[in-house]
């Protein structure tokens, strides 16, 4: 008997010297629970899980206090590592693609309401614009041309959160308070911007929603 349990302890120490060391890990944020776009991130919806230092993405987040607070533009599931890069914040430039700029657009009645932030769209030239700029002798850009498209793949973000800015125009104001619900952020390339800035000026625009 003796010598039975001396055997058993010797093979369990060769097995425990022989077990290679387990792997460093790393803290990493994940979302407790689905991120909804467009909805600001409170640190209930964030936890930690460990994970192996090799199989970390390069500049994962590892303080959850660093994403409170941040709007993702696109819903992101739980349990995902989360990057800063992909709650690029509150403010509403800041939430663009690199390489993007912020429109403030209205658009025809039947698309505002089942846009949601992080769809895509195509934004295309409408009647109700299309005659306006021409009266305003400012379609010679698009009359006669095949494409009617203004901006391919604009990105919808979310709207900021409060008041809107004094000043009226597109987003906030006395004058303009009234019909701000209806209009839509959308993030395009700069050589696209002029045209559908124009375009919205003078009327609403059409949405093609995209994948």
């Amino acid at each position: 008997m003796l010598a039975a349990v001396c055997c058993g302890l010797a093979a369990a120490a060769v097995v425990q010297a022989v077990r290679p060391a387990p792997p460093p890990t790393v803290d990493v944020v994940v979302p407790a629970r689905t991120l909804h776009a467009g909805k600001p991130v409170a640190a209930a919806d964030l936890t930690t899980v460990a994970v192996a230092v090799a199989l970390a993405p390069d500049g994962v987040a590892t303080d959850p206090a660093e994403l409170v607070g941040r709007t993702p533009v696109t819903s992101l599931p739980a349990g995902l590592p989360l990057h800063p890069g992909l709650l690029p914040g509150g403010g509403v430039v800041a939430q663009a693609p690199r390489g993007t700029v912020v429109v403030p657009v209205r658009l025809e009645d039947t698309a505002t309401g089942w846009l949601r932030p992080g769809d895509r769209v195509d934004l295309v030239l409408t009647g109700e614009a299309a005659r306006a700029l021409g009266d305003a002798g400012k379609g010679s850009e698009t009359d006669g041309r095949d494409d009617a498209y203004l901006a391919r793949r604009a990105l919808v973000l979310p709207r900021p959160e409060g008041p809107a800015p004094a000043g009226g125009g597109l987003l906030g104001g006395a004058t303009g308070a009234s019909q701000d619900a209806d209009v839509t952020l959308v993030a395009v390339s700069e050589d696209e911007a002029p045209a559908l800035s124009a375009a919205s000026g003078w009327g609403t625009v059409g949405a093609v929603l995209v994948r």
